[in-house]
């Protein structure tokens, strides 16, 4: 009896714990910020061995903090378990006019401020506070989780 109470006070404990997260793994239909994926008319390439992917940029400040920046090199790796390649920064860029956060569409590229690295999401890892999207990026997602940890990404404006 009192490892069944035991046993329900850990469950309730982790469940209190985790509640507040800033995540929805399970709330697929949760909004989106639709008015933060307007495009601006910028398109960037990210070239990344031998390959390019287009990604057409939408009309946030934390996009033109981006801009502002490029042309930029990083390195692409895995995130865990999650379906997403992480690019670190060297300092983070702009959350003027950001939204709290965001559910990234598929396949996408945001920026997750927390982490202050740009990603390439290839498929769904829910809500996230802190998430600002960047711009839809013309590839599959397999093209994306091909991508080997620790290449070289050039991201350069083609306009």
């Amino acid at each position: 009896m009192k490892k069944n109470i035991l046993s329900a006070l850990v469950a309730l404990f982790l469940c209190l714990s985790f509640a507040g997260c800033g995540n929805d793994l399970e709330g697929r239909d949760v909004a989106v910020n639709e008015d933060l994926r307007i495009h601006n008319g910028h398109k960037i390439a990210m070239n990344v061995n031998g390959r390019r992917f287009v990604v057409s940029l939408y009309d946030n400040p934390t996009v033109d903090d981006l801009l502002s920046r490029l042309p930029l090199t990083l390195t692409a790796n895995n995130y865990g378990n999650w379906m997403e390649k992480i690019m670190p920064l060297a300092e983070p860029l702009s959350m003027l006019g950001a939204p709290e956060g965001d559910n990234p569409k598929i396949p996408e590229v945001g920026y997750y401020c927390p982490g202050n690295w740009i990603a390439l999401y290839y498929g769904f890892i829910g809500y996230w506070e802190g998430k600002v999207p960047l711009g839809q990026i013309d590839a599959s997602p397999d093209e994306i989780r091909d991508i080997p940890a620790g290449s070289s990404v050039t991201i350069e404006l083609i306009d």
